[in-house]
């Protein structure tokens, strides 16, 4: 991990076309722009987490009891009919 002490106005350059600019500095955060191609995809770490994590939800297989039957087959919050 590279570390680096930027003030306002300040940028950096990743490879030849990502740059990022720091355009505020506040007490608790740092507003940042950042200047990518359009394929570059850029996300939060926070949601790129949770999309991660739904998307390794949805392909795992549904859980099953010893006798083959689904345990919870309308997901997590449906009801068994009798």
């Amino acid at each position: 991990m590279l570390i680096v002490t930027r003030k306002k106005d300040d940028r950096l350059i990743i490879g030849n076309d990502i740059e990022i600019h720091v355009l505020r500095i506040g007490r608790d955060n740092v507003r940042l722009g950042i200047k990518a191609p359009r394929d570059v995809s850029i996300y939060r770490h926070e949601i790129y987490e949770q999309s991660t994590e739904a998307n390794v939800a949805e392909s795992a297989p549904p859980a099953t009891e010893p006798n083959g039957t689904e345990t919870n087959p309308g997901g997590e919050n449906s009801e068994r009919q009798p």
